[in-house]
């Protein structure tokens, strides 16, 4: 009797163990979805980068990701989060050596996309801080996706 008992608590501890695991994985390929939209031109054809990821971060607290970018390519960075009330996305791009600020959305309206080219191979930072005007939302968290897409570059005349 004492065998089946213990055989029920570990199945238990096992079940939350399981349904802990599970929801940890809420954001897995958010930037891949139809929900995390990046403008692209129609006159070029870009793909998804392979450091392109999706993260759960907390409301208000700025995240890092850091990534490689090769040089000779044009990319297209953005974030996107869920649900139509997460809309204002802070989003900077930093030199991953000098730690100079490429690019700031703030001093663009929170425009969520940028597009630029690389020269040379160089590490970058992607910080974004989800804002919310609404108190209640903070030290809440959301699914962010942070799109990477790349092109070779054109040549120009």
């Amino acid at each position: 009797m004492s065998n089946v008992i213990v055989i029920k608590k570990l199945m238990f501890f096992f079940l939350i163990f399981m349904i802990n695991i599970c929801q940890g994985q809420v954001c897995k390929d958010f930037h891949k979805s139809e929900n995390c939209y990046v403008y692209t031109p129609l006159d070029r054809e870009y793909k998804i980068y392979n450091q392109a990821k999706s993260a759960q971060v907390e409301i208000m607290k700025p995240v890092t990701y850091k990534i490689i970018l090769f040089g000779g390519k044009d990319y297209i960075v953005g974030v996107c989060a869920e649900g139509n009330y997460y809309r204002k996305i802070h989003f900077r791009i930093i030199d991953g050596i000098t730690k100079t600020v490429l690019y700031d959305n703030k001093d663009m309206g929170y425009i969520e996309s940028f597009d630029f080219s690389v020269d040379k191979t160089k590490p970058i930072e992607m910080e974004v801080t989800v804002l919310s005007d609404d108190k209640a939302a903070e030290n809440k968290n959301v699914c962010v996706g942070f799109q990477v897409l790349y092109s070779n570059t054109v040549a120009s005349n």
